[in-house]
C-alpha cells in the first residue's frame, strides 16, 4: 500500500514538471512585441468618429494645446489627438455665423486593445476626426453656456 502512494505521489509531480516544461516552452516561444516604429503601419478608417474623452482644460477655454481622444465607429481604434482651436461669431445684424474651427490638428497615439499601433491615417480620416472634434467643442460650450 505504502508503494502505491509513493508511485502516484511520484507519477503526480512528474506529471506536474511535465506541464510546467511545456508552459515555459509555450510562452518562450511566443514573437515578442516589436517597438511600435518596427511594426507594419495599419490603415486605420472609419465612417465616423466619436468623440469619447475632450479636455478643454480646468475651465473649458483651452484654446491651445487641448486633448481629446477618439473613437472609430466599431471601437476596434482610438486616436489621441492634440489640437488648438478657435471660434467665431460673425454677425451683420441680420444674419449670424457661430461655430468652432481646428486650426492645428496632430494625433499623437493609435492604438487598439492591445496598446499602441504603427498607424496611417490619410487627409480623408484627419478631416472626418477634424469635424468631430468640432461638432463635439461646439455641444460642449453650448452646454455651458446654457
Amino acid at each position: 500500500m505504502v508503494s502505491l502512494n509513493f508511485k502516484s505521489i511520484l507519477l503526480g509531480l512528474g506529471a506536474a514538471i511535465a506541464m510546467t516544461a511545456v508552459l515555459a516552452s509555450v510562452q518562450m516561444y511566443q514573437p515578442a512585441k516589436l517597438p511600435v516604429e518596427e511594426q507594419q503601419p495599419i490603415t486605420v478608417a472609419s465612417d465616423i468618429y466619436k468623440v469619447d474623452e475632450l479636455d478643454l482644460g480646468p475651465y473649458n477655454d483651452c484654446q491651445h494645446d487641448c486633448h481629446a481622444t477618439l473613437l472609430t465607429a466599431n471601437d476596434q481604434y482610438y486616436i489621441e489627438v492634440n489640437f488648438d482651436y478657435s471660434g467665431f461669431d460673425d454677425g451683420n445684424g441680420f444674419n449670424r455665423a457661430v461655430g468652432i474651427q481646428i486650426d492645428r490638428l496632430e494625433p499623437e497615439v493609435v492604438g487598439d486593445e492591445d496598446g499602441e499601433i504603427n498607424a496611417y491615417l490619410d487627409r480623408y480620416e484627419l478631416v472626418k476626426i477634424n469635424d468631430a472634434l468640432e461638432d463635439s467643442i461646439a455641444v460642449k460650450l453650448n452646454k455651458l453656456r446654457g
